[in-house]
């Protein structure tokens, strides 16, 4: 089962509906809940069918939860602090146990609840109140949110996104004498690349530490949980949600959009249980310490276009649990190409795999899917990009690292493979342009 590779070296103490939670001080509330052994954290609208972190990065709804009085927080981009308040929502009864998914059981090829039981006197309005409450995301928060000033302001070079390739491209124009901002909605920079640990080689730390340096030094500002929510011409909306909600609106010279990609997704029974989650999720998991579980399935599906200089989560994960953090007993790892169901109600315990047209089943406790992923195209696509569509799917067409007027792009969000060296050079050209009059 999950659970932690080491003690904390800083704990604070932190509640689930009551119950006492140790952490680490500062790291995801919802690695936190992993490792403690609650997998099942959020509860899907309607139908209720139980949800975990899946994604550890925001992209998902398997983390929701009330933080605070707050609800439909996501408790993977949430600190561990003490005295932390964590609620589970959306259920009637407990976290493990929702009478709520009765409606799952009754309705199993799905329901309509807008035409269930309609023109019957009575029976329709009892229907309706019924699906309103098991519908819902949660109540509203205990005390209500002051509206916040929002502010507009210029800046030289604005990057979105502090994984490897936003971080390169920070450093190299600031090495031009520019003035950059970075904005980044995880917790500390690094992106999903953090996950990727030592078993990523040099050319990672490098680049971490340059822009380190640059941070340092002031010649970057780095804003972490900030959300850039939009760009409308040559605007962009960001959002910090630690500060209120308060929002700013930014007017960059030059834009350089980094923001990754998202993690592939795989058709199977059940591939939205808990303790299913990708590669890159577990990796983030075990940068915090945290092992996803004793049995793990690695699911890696057959015929994906990958650069052979790419180093996957997948590969990463098997790597650095060769020899876990902490020194404890490595985890079990089979992997994998073809997973036909998850089992388990609340929690996995088995994973159904076909192989040469026999279908097994296998104890797990981690099932791990290590797809292609695909570029996170949509801050491009609002800020005047051109799309293709490719295998990994929708990508901006890009010239020299160019999208669109004075906005770049650079990393997986331009489809490249997660490869640092060919970061870093991209970052170079496009620090070229930025400093010349031109640009």
């Amino acid at each position: 089962m999950a659970g932690r590779l080491s003690p904390p070296r800083d704990p604070v103490t932190f509640t689930l509906d009551g119950e006492r939670i140790v952490a680490e001080r500062g790291e995801p509330v919802a690695a936190a809940l992993v490792a403690a052994g609650k997998s099942t954290l959020a509860r899907s609208p309607k139908f209720h069918r139980p949800r975990g972190p899946a994604c550890m990065r925001a992209a998902c709804d398997g983390c929701l939860a009330r933080v605070n009085g707050a609800p439909n927080v996501m408790t993977c981009m949430v600190p561990a602090e003490e005295g932390l308040e964590v609620t589970t929502q959306n259920s009637l009864g407990s976290r493990e146990v929702d009478l709520l998914r009765v409606t799952d059981w009754f309705f199993p090829d799905g329901m309509n609840h807008h035409e269930l039981f309609a023109g019957i006197p009575g029976a329709q309005a009892a229907v309706l109140a019924f699906a309103g409450r098991v519908a819902g995301l949660g109540q509203l928060p205990d005390v209500g949110r002051a509206t916040t000033p929002s502010a507009r302001r210029q800046v030289e070079v604005l990057v979105v996104g502090g994984g490897p390739a936003g971080m390169a491209a920070a450093t190299a124009a600031a090495s031009r004498g520019l003035r950059v901002e970075v904005v980044d909605d995880a917790l500390t920079p690094g992106g999903g690349a953090r996950g990727l640990g030592v078993a990523s080689g040099s050319a990672l730390a490098a680049v971490r530490d340059g822009f380190d340096r640059a941070v340092a030094e002031g010649r970057v500002r780095m804003r972490s949980r900030t959300i850039a929510a939009g760009v409308f011409g040559r605007d962009v909306i960001v959002v910090e949600p630690d500060g209120g909600g308060r929002a700013e609106v930014l007017e960059p010279r030059a834009l350089i959009i980094a923001a990754g990609a998202h993690d592939g997704g795989v058709p199977f029974e059940n591939n939205d249980s808990p303790g299913v989650m990708s590669a890159r999720a577990a990796c983030l998991l075990v940068a915090s310490g945290v092992s996803p579980g004793d049995s793990v399935v690695l699911l890696v599906p057959p015929g994906a276009p990958r650069d052979p200089r790419e180093l996957t989560f997948g590969d990463a994960f098997e790597r650095v649990m060769r020899t876990p953090p902490g020194g404890g007993p490595p985890p079990r790892v089979t992997r994998v190409e073809e997973v036909v169901a998850a089992k388990g109600s609340s929690g996995l315990r088995a994973v159904v795999v076909r192989s040469g047209g026999e279908e097994r089943s296998l104890p797990a406790d981690a099932l791990l899917v290590d797809a292609v992923r695909a570029p996170a195209y949509e801050l491009c696509e609002q800020a005047g990009a051109t799309l293709t569509h490719g295998p990994a799917g929708y990508a901006p067409v890009v010239d020299r690292g160019r999208i669109a007027e004075a906005t770049w792009a650079i990393g997986e969000v331009t489809g490249a493979p997660l490869i640092v060296e060919e970061f870093v050079r991209a970052a170079a050209e496009i620090a070229e342009q930025l400093a010349s009059p031109v640009a």
